[in-house]
């Protein structure tokens, strides 16, 4: 059946999990000592080369380590608290940032 101008069209769908995944440390849930690690090393300059990420499947991996690229590539330098949503930020939070590959 051919698609009308009337007619709605249909969001793309997304899985839950990422349709609701967290934007900023502060909606991380159990990762406390984490976003105390990264709050110091961001207010002391002291930023690591790289961070192991490791643990069983569904305990946020993933979206850690796009939030860590998204506040090491925050315009005004790396911050945990990130008030506005940069172009940047949203490309990586999308998986579609040029310089973010995620292995």
């Amino acid at each position: 059946m051919p698609v009308s101008e009337t007619s709605p069209v249909m969001p793309a769908y997304r899985v839950l999990a990422r349709k609701y995944r967290p934007t900023d440390f502060s909606a991380l849930i159990g990762q406390e000592a984490l976003v105390r690690t990264l709050t110091n090393a961001f207010a002391t300059g002291r930023v690591a080369q790289a961070y192991m990420l490791t643990g069983v499947r569904g305990i946020g991996k993933t979206t850690t380590a796009r939030l860590i690229a998204r506040a090491l590539n925050y315009p005004p330098g790396p911050a945990i608290d990130m008030p506005e949503m940069t172009p940047q930020c949203e490309a990586i939070l999308e998986s579609r940032h040029m310089d973010v590959v995620e292995m």
